[in-house]
């Protein structure tokens, strides 16, 4: 028994291992030492994973989608097993989404990946939430969709995604879709976001700088967007020239018409 025990702790650190980091990467690893530990008892591992154990399922999904551990990568295993996990873990939902989209232990599949971030967003994962946010508002779909994109990162941002805030006062200040726009919501929103500590660094005043001018207060657009762009760091000489076209717009009064994020 208490080797047995042994290497559950082994399979669960290894589990806890795993990560899935940023937008669109996926990023996993996987040890145990020695690195033939899993052969062995594999047949343990799987009857635990059968047996309901959702880190043992994690585990295995992901060894052999990479084919770690001494398994040969299996993709069907490894998607099965991963489905077992995802079942009644959001969290797994979300990150077989990102693994379809990042394509690299799974063919990249965008399409695939938004159904499990949608199945995970459901059940209340907030990074899925603002995954499909993110989508919507790429234009991924063949335009720019304001709708969905603010439906999502408002959940995301009732769920605590100070970055899905930031996205909704860029939305609501600028989408084309007229429907969509919201001047006084992206006001009020950006001027939450300044209130949270850590706060007040360039994008936050270009935010705050385009919800003015979306209410049509344009001596207060121009003066929050010359914050922002004192605010930049010199070496971005892009998003340099992006707040300078900015700022003209404002002073010859004119509102910013694009949604990408």
């Amino acid at each position: 028994m208490p080797a047995v025990m042994t290497l559950k702790k082994v399979v669960f650190s290894a589990v806890l291992g795993l990560a899935v980091v940023g937008y669109g990467t996926a990023q996993a690893s996987v040890t145990t030492s020695p690195e033939n530990h899993l052969l062995s008892t594999l047949n343990y591992v799987e009857l635990e994973a059968e047996q309901g154990d959702k880190n043992m399922q994690l585990f295995l999904g992901r060894a052999y989608l990479e084919g770690s551990n001494g398994l040969k990568a299996d993709p069907m295993k490894g998607m099965y097993w991963l489905e077992k996990a995802a079942v009644d873990m959001p969290e797994v939902k979300t990150m077989i989404g990102d693994l379809f989209k990042a394509g690299q232990v799974l063919p990249r599949d965008n399409l695939r990946a938004v159904q499990w971030y949608m199945e995970a967003a459901k059940d209340g994962d907030v990074p899925a939430m603002v995954e499909l946010g993110a989508y919507y508002a790429s234009g991924a779909t063949g335009k720019v969709d304001c709708g969905n994109a603010i439906k999502w990162f408002n959940e995301a941002s009732n769920g605590g995604s100070l970055e899905s805030k930031r996205n909704l006062v860029w939305l609501y200040a600028t989408c084309s879709d007229e429907r969509m726009r919201d001047g006084e919501r992206a006001l009020k929103l950006a001027k939450q976001v300044l209130k949270r500590t850590g706060t007040g660094d360039a994008g936050d005043y270009d935010n705050l700088a385009a919800a003015y001018a979306a209410c049509g207060e344009f001596r207060q657009a121009i003066e929050a967007q010359e914050v922002a762009i004192e605010k930049l760091e010199e070496t971005n000489t892009q998003r340099y020239v992006k707040f300078e076209n900015r700022l003209k717009l404002y002073q010859q009064h004119q509102t910013i018409y694009m949604a990408s994020l």
